[in-house]
């Protein structure tokens, strides 16, 4: 098979890394990768970068699948694109995205098909917003602040102090030095619980359940600071166990696919459901996204046994049967390491440029690139978050041994990672 991955991070790096080790997959391209990828000899990068142009490569090339990595080609339409030219590949269609792409549109879908999510109020201008957030109960009950469109994880604000919320209300909507820009706002209501990411590869009202990782958004430790993309993830193979899965899928991800269907729209690629588990273990969806999540995918694929690229080629023809995916029973914990200066809300540089080096070999650990580049043969940070390490074991506590004896043997200036990641373990 060839494939083409599309995608620069370190979730695609992880693609990659699994698609590299399959026997049947003989040359993978990726646009536009990152030089961290130069490492695996299969790969090719190319360096198209807009939907039509990529579609055409595909088709001058008989790429056999294309998987979308990020969310943003999917939003602006790629797979329409791909569909209309007869070429296979693993992602919704616009419309479909528009799950990631509005939140707005997302919770009004699952207010249309009783999927369970927090009660909501939209806003459709910063006045109307205002004169809503005066209202609300933000020091007694708290409040979620999102920004409609996509922010590479940055524009949800969760807090119980009104000076934070109306000065996140005024940065996502009015402030012009802020990177996050919304014309509508969303309000929620705080859902109690623990959070956890389901993951599903779907075609129409079929899927495959890949299973479930648990993310750390905030920059530092104890769940500080501002939202980033993610600063690690661990698997707990026990929770959420078989009961909650159920419910999952019962209550959630089937009737997504079938009010994809309903509204004309069939859903084909990975669908992402970022939840909250309330104590009597009722899961409520916080957002959805349409791709595989980052660092999720640095933590699940490397517990994936079976062929991923024959496996979503069976998928995408309703091969089902063919299908040969299977999720081991073991922790894994990836602990992400950023440039200085990360997440970078209000626009200040980021400290990069900076040599990575390696104080010894890395032992039962796989490490997966994102921010760098090549220089000097040798690789600088070059991004927000430049590379994560990933360890699996028996028991949480060696897997999270392994992830931080591997990551003090990274190191470049002004280089930092989060010390908790998987620390307390998730679950009642």
């Amino acid at each position: 098979m060839k494939i083409l991955v599309i995608g620069a991070g370190g979730r695609e790096d992880a693609i990659v890394w699994k698609l590299h080790e399959e026997s049947a997959v003989e040359k993978i391209f990726v646009a536009p990768g990152n030089d961290g990828m130069e490492r695996f000899s299969k790969v090719e990068r190319v360096q198209e970068n807009d939907n039509l142009a990529l579609a055409q490569f595909a088709k001058d090339k008989d790429v056999d699948l294309t998987f979308v990595g990020p969310e943003a080609p999917l939003t602006n339409g790629i797979a329409n694109i791909f569909q209309e030219k007869n070429l296979k590949i693993f992602g919704p269609c616009k419309n479909a995205a528009q799950l990631e792409g509005s939140k707005i549109f997302s919770k009004k879908f699952m207010q249309r098909y009783n999927i369970p999510t927090a009660d909501f109020k939209v806003f459709n201008d910063f006045k109307s917003a205002q004169e809503g957030l005066a209202k609300w109960k933000v020091e007694d009950e708290g409040i979620v602040i999102k920004a409609d469109g996509l922010a590479g994880g940055k524009g949800v604000v969760v807090t119980k102090d009104r000076t934070e919320a109306n000065t996140t209300l005024h940065n996502f909507m009015v402030n012009e030095e802020v990177s996050i820009k919304s014309e509508q706002i969303l309000f929620e209501k705080i859902l109690p619980g623990h959070e956890v990411s389901a993951f599903a590869f779907c075609k129409g009202d079929q899927y495959f359940f890949l299973g479930c990782a648990c993310d750390h958004k905030r920059v530092f430790d104890n769940d500080q600071g501002p939202n980033t993309g993610g600063m690690g993830c661990f698997r707990d193979p026990e929770w959420p166990g078989p009961q909650l899965v159920k419910k999952i899928e019962q209550c959630i991800l089937r009737p997504t696919l079938e009010g994809c269907i309903k509204e004309g729209h069939e859903f084909c690629g990975v669908l992402f459901m970022g939840l909250m588990v309330d104590e009597r273990e009722d899961p409520y969806v916080v957002e959805y996204n349409v791709r595989l999540g980052d660092p999720e995918t640095q933590t699940l694929l490397p517990l994936l046994d079976g062929n991923l690229g024959a496996s979503l080629d069976a998928l995408i023809e309703n091969r089902w049967e063919d299908i040969d995916l299977k999720c081991r029973d073991k922790y894994s914990v990836h602990v992400v390491a950023t440039s200085g200066g990360y997440p970078s809300i209000n626009k200040n540089p980021l400290s990069l440029g900076h040599a990575i080096k390696f104080s010894s070999e890395f032992k039962d650990a796989e490490i997966f690139y994102a921010g760098v580049k090549r220089e000097n043969e040798g690789l600088v940070n070059n991004g927000g978050r430049v590379l994560g390490v990933t360890t699996i074991g028996e028991f949480r506590e060696e897997a999270r041994d392994k992830a931080y004896e591997n990551i003090e043997k990274v190191n470049f200036k002004d280089m930092h990672y989060r010390t908790d990641i998987g620390l307390k373990g998730r679950g009642f």
